[in-house]
């Protein structure tokens, strides 16, 4: 059985393709300067999102991105069927709750440090906003009956 990828990513809801693209640009953001301390003479320092301070949470926003994504990655772009989720329990309910708590684990973060915040980590809000909001317009389309 043959997928074709664009054909798939055509037909996927507006929800699942800010999910499928901000998941791993979550990701690669980790990787940037979170925070950045400037110490005159001395030249700077930087921390990425796997790098204290709060090294945890946004290692945590990063895993729920990436699952996330990938879960969306599969669900479409392979044949593979994944196991049946509890009575209760929908695909758009998991996504939701993956990108809110990626979002409440960067939120988290800034309350444990809030001074000398780096590009990283603001464009990591940013993508984290974008999983949460991916995740809630799909649940809301499955509350509604749609598909978006």
């Amino acid at each position: 059985m043959s997928i074709n990828i664009a054909e798939s990513f055509q037909k996927m809801s507006i929800g699942e393709k800010i999910i499928l693209i901000a998941g791993p640009l979550l990701l690669i953001d980790s990787f940037l300067p979170w925070y950045d301390v400037d110490l005159g003479p001395f030249g700077s320092v930087t921390r990425s999102g796997w790098e204290s301070p709060g090294a945890l949470w946004s290692i945590l926003a990063m895993l729920c991105g990436v699952v996330a994504a990938g879960l969306v990655a599969v669900t479409r772009f392979t044949a593979v069927k994944l196991p049946a989720l509890p009575e209760g329990v929908s695909m758009a309910r998991v996504y939701a709750g993956l990108g809110v708590a990626a979002l409440l684990f960067v939120i988290v973060k800034w309350v444990n440090e809030s001074d000398f915040l780096g590009f990283g980590f603001y464009l990591g809000v940013v993508l984290a906003i974008a999983l949460a909001a991916g995740g809630v317009m799909m649940f809301m389309a499955e509350r509604q009956g749609t598909s978006s």
